[in-house]
C-alpha cells in the first residue's frame, strides 16, 4: 500500500472530524448542560429556601386567630378612659385592706401610645412591710394591665418591721375615648 496525499488528506479528514466535532457539537452541548445544573442548583437552593420559610406558616389562619384572641384578651384588660377611676379605687381600696396608710396620692397627666395610653399616679404608703407585701401581691393580681415603674422603700428607724414606700404606678386603658387636649 501506498501512502500518498490522498491517504494522507484522508488520515486528516479523519483526525479533524473528530475534533470539529467536539468544538461544534460536544462542548457547547457541555457547556449549555452546566449552565442547566447551575440553574437547577440555584432553583432547588431557593425552593429549600422558600419551604424552610413556609415551616412555621403551615397553618396560618390558626396562627392569626390567636394572635386575633391575645391582642382581643389584652383589650379586655385595658379599661375605658372614664374608668380609671375605678382602677384607682380598687388600688386605694387594696391598700386600706392590708391596713398601710394612704399618705399619699397623686395623679399625673395621661400618656398617650398608638392603640393604649398610660395613665401614671404616685402613692406613698406606710406601715407593715409584710401588708406592703401583700398588697404587692393584690395589686398583681388586679384585672386591669398595672406596672410599678419606681418603687423606693425605706425602713422605719424607730420602730422595727415598719416601713414607708414611695411609688409610681402605671395604668394602661384604651385610647378609644381618650379627651384630646
Amino acid at each position: 500500500m501506498k501512502f500518498g496525499v490522498r491517504e494522507l488528506l484522508f488520515v486528516l479528514l479523519l483526525l479533524a472530524l473528530p475534533l470539529g466535532s467536539y468544538g461544534w457539537i460536544f462542548r457547547p452541548a457541555n457547556e449549555r448542560m452546566e449552565g442547566q445544573r447551575r440553574d437547577i442548583e440555584v432553583k432547588a437552593q431557593k425552593l429549600a429556601s422558600l419551604q424552610r420559610a413556609l415551616v412555621g406558616t403551615k397553618d396560618l389562619d390558626g396562627e392569626v386567630k390567636k394572635l386575633r384572641e391575645a391582642v382581643d384578651f389584652f383589650k379586655a384588660k385595658l379599661p375605658k378612659h372614664h374608668e380609671i377611676h375605678q382602677v384607682l379605687e380598687q388600688v386605694t381600696k387594696i391598700a386600706e385592706k392590708h391596713r398601710l396608710d394612704t399618705k399619699m396620692f397623686k395623679t399625673s397627666k395621661p400618656e398617650l401610645g398608638a392603640a393604649y395610653a398610660e395613665q401614671p399616679f404616685e402613692m406613698e404608703v406606710g406601715g407593715q412591710f409584710s401588708a406592703y407585701y401583700e398588697f404587692l401581691l393584690d395589686l398583681e393580681k388586679l384585672s386591669r394591665i398595672t406596672k410599678v415603674r419606681v418603687m423606693k422603700l425605706e425602713k422605719d428607724k424607730q420602730r422595727e418591721g415598719l416601713m414607708q414606700a414611695k411609688m409610681e404606678l402605671s395604668i394602661y386603658f384604651d385610647t378609644a375615648a381618650v379627651p384630646q387636649s
